[in-house]
């Protein structure tokens, strides 16, 4: 078969990209903490201006307070406006203003809309809350750090005068003028960021087509395996002495190996396949012959003795259980095979289905069955193989007991996986038993067929699943099925 040639572009292209995200990485790194210590540095300076500008009005109003004089306050907060207009051009005042220690205002930037000597109009939980406040405020503080506050930032000086608090100024400074410059800064290193990352992308391209170029001569070769055509590979010529020369060698001798190994691992399987096919094929002519025989001899017996009614009051019953037994081994064979084909999906809860049909197994023997199914409904299993693993096991227990006993069923989640337990207290398992458990047809019950442990162990593996069995003569038995989680689809 002729496979398309495809360059080997994949390894190629790995490298390229690592060596670009890592350098993209560490640009976009550097660029973060350089525009976070700018926007730092930034709001630092505009938290330093606020308590300057409040401080120098809160230097001169004293003796303007005492004296009750609101046009000269008014003055210090209108001057200290113009001079921030003036010596400060990327900061803009929102407002300013004098308050008492109650809270009314002696001086204010928009005094139309805020009476003097009255309490300061605010609105709004932000507002009531930097009102309250700044009442409480003994030192020079910044009251609003965070810029989704509505976008300011605001200072509190105290006014003193011999040790009394006579008031507070407030000013207020806006983000919008930071931002900026934290956005012309952002822009700068972002420019250089991506320059960096188109050379780095530039360069890891070069780089990686220099180092893959040696490995073209593999392409074909991993091609072959990829796709399991192992008869295709052929050898790789050597022509190198560095790791490349080693990387072939070691290719080579991989390819050899791996054919024989998939021709060993094909004999192999076929010889399993027959093994086990075998296997079943012997035990269901055993199973089926046994009671065969003994049918064919009945019906023998009846030919040559049609008339005799005490011949066939008597055979009739070994007639009629010989043939249950043949048909019990065939439903049991035919469920394996149906519910091993199952693949539907259902909630945890299709288990409590089960239920009624185990208490009409129990019928009026004195049998309590515990049940305890903690599984959520957003758990999915395999509804038919579950229920068929579950059925059998508790259908096993419950002939396990002799006459009275306690069968419980418990179901739980640990972590990627569902745990099924089943338990009875009944005479438990010798120890020379064990090994032979999931043997199909072998069963120590008068009138067992000897597949319901071996269905449950077909069912659990063809679920990727493990049963464990933990028993003691007089102690019961515990069978533990342990089935990976159904992922929910999205």
């Amino acid at each position: 078969m002729t496979r398309p040639y495809f360059p080997p572009k994949g390894l190629s292209v790995k490298f390229a990209l690592t060596i670009t995200a890592v350098v993209a990485g560490v640009a976009f790194t550097i660029g973060a903490v350089i525009v976070t210590l700018d926007w730092q540095r930034y709001q630092t300076e505009l938290e330093s201006k606020a308590l300057l500008l409040a401080h120098s009005v809160a230097v001169t109003a004293p003796d303007d307070i005492l004296q009750n004089d609101s046009w000269s306050l008014y003055k210090s907060l209108k001057n200290m406006a113009n001079d921030a207009s003036d010596g400060m051009q990327d900061t803009k005042i929102l407002t300013g203003m004098i308050q008492d220690p109650d809270g009314n205002v002696l001086a204010h930037l928009n005094p139309g809309n805020n009476p003097l000597g009255m309490p300061l109009i605010h609105s709004g939980e932000v507002e009531t809350r930097f009102f309250t406040a700044s009442k409480e405020v003994r030192v020079p503080t910044i009251l609003n750090t965070d810029i989704s506050v509505k976008g300011f930032l605001e200072a509190v000086a105290p006014i003193y005068s011999d040790g009394k608090l006579l008031g507070v100024v407030r000013v207020r400074l806006s983000y919008k003028e930071l931002y900026q410059k934290a956005q012309r800064s952002s822009f700068v290193i972002i420019g250089m960021t991506l320059a960096l990352v188109a050379l780095g992308s530039f360069l890891g391209t070069m780089i990686s087509r220099r180092i893959t170029k040696p490995l073209t001569a593999m392409t074909e070769g991993i091609e072959a395996v990829s796709s399991g055509e192992l008869s295709d590979i052929k050898p790789i010529p050597v022509n190198f002495d560095d790791e490349l020369g080693v990387l072939a060698n070691a290719f080579n001798k991989m390819a050899k190996e791996m054919v024989e190994k998939k021709s060993l691992e094909e004999q192999i399987a076929v010889s399993e396949k027959l093994v086990a096919l075998g296997r079943i094929s012997a035990g269901v002519a055993h199973e089926v012959n046994n009671p065969l025989a003994g049918l064919m001899n009945c019906i023998d017996t009846l030919k040559k003795h049609p008339d005799d009614p005490e011949l066939v009051e008597r055979y009739l019953p070994l007639l009629d259980k010989g043939l249950n037994r043949i048909k019990n081994i065939v439903e049991s064979l035919l469920i394996e095979l149906r519910t091993e084909e199952a693949h539907g999906t259902d909630n945890s809860s299709s288990l409590e289905d089960l239920r009624d049909i185990v208490v009409s197994e129990i019928n009026d023997r004195d049998i309590i069955l515990n049940w305890d199914n903690t599984l959520g409904e957003q758990v999915l299993i395999n509804r038919r193989r579950v229920q068929q693993i579950v059925l059998n096991l508790l259908k096993n227990s419950i002939q396990a007991l002799p006459d009275k006993g306690v069968v419980s069923f418990s179901t739980r989640q640990n972590s990627d996986t569902i745990i099924l337990v089943v338990t009875d207290d009944g005479p438990g398992i010798p120890a020379q038993y064990k090994s032979q458990l999931f043997d199909p047809f072998f069963t120590t019950k008068i009138n067992g067929t000897g597949l319901g442990l071996w269905i449950v162990y077909r069912l659990a593996e063809s679920m990727q699943g493990v049963i464990e069995v933990e028993s003691e003569v007089g102690m019961g038995t515990q069978f533990k099925v342990t089935l990976p989680l159904i992922e929910l689809s999205t």
